[in-house]
């Protein structure tokens, strides 16, 4: 029988195959996955259906609009590390987030509305960018409409040690979105030191066709940690099967060396 985790791990995956990637199912699976809950993708897609049939006005100021002035979608200045502001549903349902979240709900209402929108995935606070005009960006964790002299002050404020490089608000792929809800995701179950969290984080960081080498080797000392040797040597072979040049050898290895220890 599969779980209702592998199912979402499955969709996962599947839609990363896709081109473009549904950003909006990818984000319902990583959800449903990393809480260990069933996935209730339809249930997701009709919230933000019915969000961009209210839309009034279908243009970038419109859609944020509506999303940020009308229904109060806003930035969770008091528990931003809680992992729920990750969850997409959890985000249509509270209307709280960090500005990854807020941004992807604005991307697809956007894309429902035939407004073209894009993710600007600048160091260290996401922002949404009008592919129609190149001057008009959103910070979604305060709702406003900012220009690109408005981001690199902010991007001065919150990084002042660093240099702002132009690139920074390029556009950002689907691809590179979820590798940053998931390392965000990452980043808080370290510090809580929540394993099994981790681990659901972990097997959706590993779906990529030649994964991240630090990423698979995580995965399988955080299993290890729990006991499931057996389990980690088999998701090391599954990858490696997936996986191209040196890092094959290197997953293959650590694969023999689990297995070893089983004997």
């Amino acid at each position: 029988m599969t779980s209702s985790s592998d199912a979402s791990l499955d969709r996962f995956s599947e839609a990363l195959l896709k081109t473009p990637v549904p950003l909006d199912e990818a984000a319902f699976a990583l959800s449903a996955h990393c809480q260990d809950r069933p996935l209730q993708l339809e249930v997701g897609l009709g919230s933000l259906d019915e969000l961009a049939s209210r839309v009034i006005t279908p243009s970038f100021v419109g859609v944020a609009t509506l999303l940020f002035d009308e229904l109060g979608f806003a930035g969770d200045n008091l528990d931003y590390f809680n992992p729920r502001n990750s969850y997409l549903e959890h985000v249509l349902e509270s209307r709280i987030g960090i500005p990854i979240s807020l941004a992807v709900v604005m991307m697809e209402v956007c894309r429902r509305c035939d407004v073209e929108a894009c993710g600007i995935g600048m160091p260290g606070h996401f922002l949404v960018g009008d592919k129609q005009d190149a001057n008009q960006l959103l910070d979604p964790f305060r709702g406003k409409i900012i220009t690109p002299e408005d981001a690199e002050k902010l991007f001065a404020y919150l990084n002042p040690s660093a240099e702002f490089r132009p690139e920074f608000l390029e556009e950002t792929s689907s691809d590179a979105i979820l590798s940053r809800m998931l390392n965000n995701l990452r980043l808080v179950h370290v510090k809580r030191k929540s394993t099994e969290d981790l681990i659901r984080v972990l097997d959706l960081m590993v779906c990529w066709n030649s994964p991240p080498l630090g990423e698979v080797k995580q995965l399988a000392a955080a299993l290890d940690s729990l006991g499931r040797t057996d389990q980690a040597a088999r998701r090391l072979e599954e990858i490696a099967g997936r996986t191209t040049g040196d890092a094959k050898q290197q997953i293959q290895s650590l694969s023999t060396q689990f297995w070893r220890r089983l004997n």
